[in-house]
């Protein structure tokens, strides 16, 4: 069950990027599962109300970084419906066939759906077995497998100062479904070592002078006078990972410098890793100082500036 934006303020989900869930849910979600997204009525658009919105399927759970009482999921493919479903059909009979009202849905939600029910939904959302089957997911956008198709239908967001590092993505709606770009870019943001990243960098601008903002996109644009720093910040749970991290990471900063180019002019790039990577992928540092981006990665309580163009930064001196 997907509720109305943020009408419960202690869950921090993201619709089509992480969904935020308690202990007693714990045992329903293995990650890899095929899903579907309920809304319930309370503070839903008319259309949407006690209606199917979306489905896709789950990707890694992990634990909130501030409360192990609940868990996130990854979202890793986001099929919004073109229109929604109500929860009966046209006979007037639920889609979930092992209920008989929709009141019943109230404490469970997250529940299994029968699997024919599961695909007697996608078929009245008009979902093909070819869509569902050509779907990009999140993987796809990290490996590089898969890139826009146009810059031009890139989200924007307006900058908003950092005040404080927020629990889970940070998302302001805009209105428009995330799609798989914006849920890749916005899934590492809840979690625990690309927060504390985040938050030694917010300290560090602030005690040499600077300013930070965010925004849907952006993890942190840092300014000093009329000096500014691109910042992308990447979770390394898995050393073995850090090359692609380092890919992913460039296209996001190279994405951005083009579609935030009025707001940050001439800014330079930072590429911000949850920790260093191993000793075998230290080439890492070569290879963004030679693409002109600084590379910083926290230790314990530290960030350390790990190539020449980090070692320069106004953070540092």
């Amino acid at each position: 069950m997907q509720r109305a934006w943020r009408d419960d303020p202690k869950y921090k989900d993201t619709e089509f990027a992480v969904y935020h869930y308690p202990r007693q849910y714990f045992g329903l979600i293995g990650g890899g599962e095929k899903f579907v997204y309920y809304r319930p009525a309370r503070g839903a658009k008319a259309n949407e109300a006690s209606s199917y919105i979306g489905c896709g399927e789950l990707g890694d759970w992990w634990l909130d970084p501030q409360d192990s009482t609940h868990r996130f999921v990854d979202i890793r493919k986001p099929i919004p419906f073109e229109r929604p479903v109500p929860h009966i059909d046209g006979g007037g009979r639920m889609f979930e066939s092992s209920f008989t009202d929709r009141n019943a849905f109230q404490g469970r939600s997250v529940r299994h759906i029968d699997e024919l029910d599961f695909y007697r939904i996608l078929d009245a959302a008009g979902l093909t077995a070819a869509v569902w089957n050509q779907a990009p997911t999140v993987s796809d956008v990290v490996s590089g497998l898969i890139v826009p198709a146009s810059m031009a239908s890139a989200p924007r967001d307006a900058f908003r100062p950092l005040t404080v590092v927020p629990d889970g993505t940070g998302y302001r709606p805009t209105g428009k479904p995330i799609d798989v770009f914006e849920a890749a870019s916005l899934q590492e943001r809840a979690r625990g070592d690309h927060q504390e990243t985040l938050k030694l960098l917010k300290t560090l601008t602030e005690a040499s002078g600077g300013r930070c903002e965010f925004n849907n996109n952006v993890d942190l644009l840092a300014s000093f006078g009329g000096r500014k720093l691109l910042v992308e910040a990447k979770s390394l749970v898995v050393a073995s990972a850090a090359v692609d991290r380092m890919r992913y990471g460039m296209g996001q900063l190279f994405d951005y410098r083009v579609r935030y180019r009025e707001e940050i002019g001439a800014a330079q790039p930072v590429l911000a890793f949850g920790a260093a990577p191993p000793s075998d992928a230290g080439w890492i540092s070569t290879i963004l100082q030679e693409n002109g981006v600084a590379f910083v990665a926290r230790h314990r309580d530290a960030l350390l500036p790990m190539n020449e163009a980090a070692a320069s930064l106004p953070i540092f001196s």
